[in-house]
């Protein structure tokens, strides 16, 4: 598992479907932390999920971790 943390900006609709789908796919295999945005702009979660599911999302919507 890899961990990264994924930003989403809410009034962009791209990465609002984006997101929307990949947790529809990859929802029961990832662990997510509570969102630590503020929600009327922009929701961010720090994330463990398998590397080939972060790899789905668009690059600028995630910050991978390193040990």
């Amino acid at each position: 598992m890899a961990t990264a943390t994924v930003i989403v900006t809410i009034d962009n609709e791209r990465e609002v479907a984006a997101v929307s789908a990949w947790l529809r796919r990859w929802g029961p295999r990832i662990r997510c932390a509570d969102n630590e945005g503020c929600g009327c702009c922009v929701d961010i979660w720090n994330v463990e999920a398998p590397a080939e599911a972060l790899r789905e999302l668009p690059r600028e919507m995630v910050s991978p971790h390193n040990p």
